[in-house]
């Protein structure tokens, strides 16, 4: 997609403290050496943007390799977005990173949101930063992964109930990443999270050599923690904002975002009974949307705003429930970042009980950079994951969490990759993350995506942390306001909040 087509959209998405030295050594030659010399260049240029995007933002791309195992080889450009830090502050930092999450979230979109008022820009950050928006390989201005949708388009169940639709499954995955590698080239085999991390830290380096300062939101936590392992002397701050475990088993990780799926949906299920504003008040919602379920599986449900070419005209259960889970990540309206809200699900549900549940329905163009980078990630060799696997996972999974039944972006991820023609580069293991700077995690106990068991797993693989609770609802929370918010931001500017600090907000 060309740097115009990519501003045209806003935003693919997100107490008491005691102070603690930001000083950490200086950028560590030791570290900085796992890169190429030859790949790091002295300074990056910022310039203008393409005339559709905010005017305050800045661009540049700066060429790395596509495989930085053969640094000689052949090079692309990522492609980068500034917001300089106000201009009148006398409190500059540095540079601060914010990755959206995703995978495939674009980090210049999140940066154009921030400038557009769709997102909010924490008090003080843009004082203290210049807020860069890196978009990682395979994503917007990074040379964005092109897939054939039509491929993508074809209905095949994710929960295959015969071996021969196991087999389909199979082969529209296999036909998909191949259409994938035709249309993007080599650059799709090296979308690793590990590529990535290399990536940032090459930019870091172009952009002075200061000492990293990062927010990862969702799977950007997995990036912020695997950049902390491969590199951890060169972190000032590192913020990891509802967090992934890249060490847990396939099976292990679909029920625990299952797990937080259901809560989040049971939290949504009151709220839209009592919430004055929302259009099921005074329904026993529960029980509305599992008629709607049952419906829904024998006959699907028109579509009508879907002609089939961006998405489909009409929607099952199963895909009532994958595409229900994007709208619980931000409960409050006025902070969404063009993302749905509690009160759009509400809507959504109460059109699809009427006959239309367009604003629930697949769509066609969001795919490609989060299966592609997903499946690199991942092991998905069906010789594994075969018939009999999603068989019993499945009955595992309905068993435990009747209400989510294993729907879950865990899930569309893991059975849209098997069978996905191209190698695991970064496969499931455990960190040991290690740094003098202290990290800090913070996850929703109700997150409906990053499932707070993740993050404390990650207590165990992360050594120098602080770990903060957010006892609320919603995915992620730097752009949700309120105190969990103030403490990130009084984090990133030198104050680290008491370890195990529990926010009500």
């Amino acid at each position: 997609m060309s740097p115009t087509a990519r501003f045209s959209v806003v935003a693919s998405l997100l107490s008491y403290t005691i102070a603690f030295p930001l000083t950490p050594r200086q950028p560590s030659a030791s570290s900085s050496s796992a890169l190429p010399s030859n790949c790091t260049a002295p300074s990056i240029t910022f310039g203008s943007c393409p005339e559709e995007a905010p005017s305050q933002l800045e661009c540049a791309t700066y060429s790395v390799p596509i495989n930085w195992d053969e640094p000689e080889g052949e090079k692309f450009d990522l492609g980068l977005v500034r917001l300089p830090a106000n201009v009148n502050s006398t409190k500059k930092i540095g540079s601060l990173f914010i990755n959206p999450g995703g995978p495939g979230g674009a980090a210049s979109d999140l940066i154009a949101s921030l400038i557009l008022g769709a997102l909010p820009i924490p008090e003080g950050l843009n004082d203290a930063f210049d807020l860069i928006g890196l978009d990682p390989r395979g994503v917007g201005l990074s040379n964005a992964v092109q897939c054939d949708q039509k491929i993508w388009a074809e209905r095949v169940s994710w929960f295959p109930k015969t071996q021969e639709d196991y087999d389909t499954l199979v082969d529209k995955n296999k036909r998909y990443g191949e259409s994938c590698r035709n249309k993007t080239g080599p650059l799709l085999e090296h979308l690793d999270t590990i590529s990535v991390a290399k990536d940032h830290e090459a930019v870091r380096i172009a952009l002075g050599n200061e000492p990293l300062n990062m927010v990862g939101l969702s799977y950007g936590s997995q990036l912020g923690a695997q950049y902390a392992q491969l590199f951890p002397d060169n972190i000032r701050t590192l913020v990891l904002d509802g967090m992934l475990q890249h060490s847990q088993a396939a099976a292990s990780n679909v029920l625990i975002e299952s797990l937080g799926y259901s809560i989040g949906l049971q939290h949504f299920f009151e709220w839209a009974s009592e919430e004055v504003t929302s259009p099921l008040k005074g329904e026993d919602v529960a029980a509305l949307c599992s008629e709607l379920l049952k419906n829904a599986s024998t006959t699907s449900i028109p579509a009508p705003a879907c002609d089939g070419t961006s998405c489909r005209t009409d929607v099952n259960a199963e895909e009532l429930l994958f595409n229900a889970q994007e709208a619980l990540t931000f409960k409050d309206p006025r902070v969404t970042g063009g993302l749905s809200t509690w009160g759009d699900l509400a809507s959504a549900i109460y059109n699809a009980t009427h006959g239309d549940a367009s604003a629930l329905s697949t769509r066609f163009d969001e795919a490609a950079a989060g299966t592609a980078i997903y499946c690199l990630d991942l092991d998905h060799d069906p010789a594994v994951y075969d018939f009999n696997y999603m068989q019993t996972t499945q009955h595992m999974f309905s068993t435990f969490h009747p209400l989510s039944q294993g729907t879950g972006q865990s899930t569309s991820l893991l059975h849209s990759c098997v069978g996905w023609p191209y190698a695991t580069r970064n496969p499931p293991k455990k960190l040991h993350v290690d740094t003098e700077a202290t990290i800090l995690m913070v996850n929703s106990d109700a997150d409906p995506s990053t499932a707070y068991p993740w993050a404390v797993g990650m207590l165990e693989e992360i050594k120098n942390k602080v770990f903060v609770t957010r006892h609320g609802d919603g995915h992620t929370s730097f752009f949700t306001g309120g105190e969990t918010a103030s403490t990130i931001v009084r984090y990133l500017l030198g104050e680290a909040p008491v370890n195990g600090l529990v926010l009500d907000s």
